[in-house]
């Protein structure tokens, strides 16, 4: 299937709308640092359609719904701090971080690092940023993928924070849902005032409530990139999770959430994180920026079609969640000729991090010919100056609009 002006017209309109369009109206006016950081991800998600030679086919099974089926999630570093040997009971803790079978507990990913042969610098940084701490203590950090380095939980190895670390009421719950077939599950990090939280949680119902009804997926054709994969229901279903700040058994997830950009943690307003398939979250709507359009934004983003396959390409940020997907959507472990979303793995220095990549390539079917790349590549640059001037006028109108 050769890739058309049209299908990248939609594709890139679709993510400027989300990432430049209501972006800016979810957080306060004025950041100039995110709005810089969010232009220089559309700047490079052009790049990749310009310059990338093949452009990833779409399909018509919803975004929330490939997602489920086809996205791994990525895995978060954990890292043990220690001096010298184990004792056997702290053995056994750590070893709560592996299954029976020794897989990680969920998107996890072990190190251990005795302080005494410390040898990368991103290790000492990381061990001196919480020096505090009585070793041995764990230190997690956020997937490669993000590119913050910076520990999302730090604390003791011990029994009870280990469990906390990996499982909670709240991720236990929102990993039912998703399994189910839900189309997106949306978590309300609460401010602490009571007020501001019951508003903000009335007008989120009421709007999902009508959304369910309004919002249409689209209509799946016969095209093998859209079978769907599990027996779970594909209806368009939200439900709401609240996520209170001082629980303890949710200090984690709260910290995952308020990590993920710079600034969260300084903002005493509640925030709502849209979450889909195996535990994806769009960045949020913070405060004001909780309008009827934001969430209608993000809620059509999640019930269009898949435009964009490459995950790294979507929106969004996994949180650490303790589940076996591939049991709970298929019984089992997918067949190997079953269609799977192409990976892109991050550049950068390689770490000591068992971190799968998950490149796979597409079915033979569905590979561009070198005749169909060389139209491509002509159609591609009439292509690209309209939609360099697209990108232009979208950058005036948002900056006009939010100055």
């Amino acid at each position: 299937m050769q890739p058309t002006v049209d299908s990248v017209f939609t594709w890139i309109v679709a993510d400027l709308e989300i990432r430049m369009g209501s972006y800016f109206m979810k957080l306060p006016v004025g950041n100039a640092r995110r709005m810089a950081r969010r232009l220089r991800t559309t700047a490079i998600l052009l790049g990749v359609c310009l310059c990338g030679g093949e452009i990833v086919r779409g399909c018509n099974v919803p975004v929330f719904r490939y997602a489920l089926e086809r996205w791994q999630p990525d895995v978060y570093r954990v890292t043990l701090f220690h001096r010298g040997p184990l004792t056997e009971s702290q053995k056994t803790v750590l070893h709560s971080l592996e299954e029976p079978s020794g897989k990680a507990v969920g998107n996890t990913s072990l190190r251990v690092v005795d302080v005494a042969e410390i040898e990368e610098d991103a290790d000492r940084t990381l061990h001196a940023d919480h020096a505090e701490l009585e070793l041995p203590w764990l230190a997690v950090q956020y997937p490669q993928s993000l590119r913050n380095d910076k520990a999302v939980w730090a604390g003791p190895l011990a029994k009870e924070t280990v469990a906390r670390l990996v499982f909670s009421p709240l991720r236990t719950e929102l990993i039912r849902r998703l399994a189910d077939g839900q189309t997106a599950v949306w978590l309300i990090l609460e401010s602490g005032q009571a007020d501001k939280d019951n508003a903000v949680a009335q007008r989120l119902s009421d709007d999902l409530k009508e959304l369910t009804e309004k919002l249409k997926l689209p209509e799946l054709g016969a095209a093998p990139d859209d079978k769907l994969l599990s027996d779970a229901p594909l209806h368009v279903k939200f439900s709401v999770l609240r996520v209170p700040r001082n629980v303890a058994a949710e200090e984690p997830l709260v910290k995952m959430l308020l990590g993920s950009e710079p600034d969260l943690a300084a903002l005493d307003e509640p925030m709502v994180f849209p979450i889909f398939g195996r535990g994806r979250a769009l960045l949020p709507l913070v405060g004001a920026g909780i309008t009827g359009d934001n969430i209608h934004e993000s809620a059509g983003f999640l019930v269009g079609a898949c435009s964009c396959e490459i995950k790294e390409l979507n929106p969004g940020f996994d949180l650490l969640l303790a589940a076996d997907w591939d049991v709970l959507l298929f019984k089992e472990a997918p067949s190997a000729d079953a269609p799977v979303a192409p990976a892109k793995v991050p550049a950068g220095k390689a770490e000591l991090v068992a971190i799968p990549d998950g490149s796979q390539s597409a079915a033979p079917a569905s590979t561009p010919s070198e005749a169909n790349l060389a139209t491509w590549s002509f159609t591609n640059y009439g292509a690209g100056l309209a939609l360099v001037g697209l990108l232009l006028v979208v950058v005036v109108v948002a900056f006009k609009r939010f100055a």
